[in-house]
């Protein structure tokens, strides 16, 4: 009979490679947004992305959703939805210097925003 000492350890070893081999495994990476991306907006999406950065100037509480609608399509390109993406942040950080002023509509829709996420 054998003890522990001397058992065969290679189906240990074998099932433990094996699952080296699966956790590093070449289907693990997850593929980013901007990969996948046309090179080109459609024109109805450039359109809406340039509404949403001229509405993150003068309506901050509006471009936070038009922005955030207009990253989220997909035949959007990956400098458009960057530059929708930057224009939603520039409009929270207007709206949170008003809410910091007292400005109620602009905590409103702070909180309207972060319920959404």
């Amino acid at each position: 009979m054998k003890t522990f000492r001397t058992r065969d350890r290679r189906p240990i070893l074998v099932f433990t490679l094996a699952l080296m081999t699966l956790a590093a495994g070449p289907g693990c990476q997850r593929e980013s947004s901007t990969a996948t991306a046309p090179k080109e907006s459609s024109a109805e999406a450039k359109g809406l992305a340039d509404a949403a950065r001229k509405a993150a100037e003068t309506a901050p509480a509006d471009a936070v959703d038009l922005a955030g609608s207009v990253a989220a399509r997909a035949d959007l390109s990956a400098a458009d939805r960057e530059a929708a993406l930057k224009a939603q942040q520039d409009a929270l950080k207007k709206l949170a210097a008003a809410a910091a002023a007292g400005d109620a509509a602009a905590q409103k829709a702070i909180d309207k925003y972060r319920a959404s996420k």
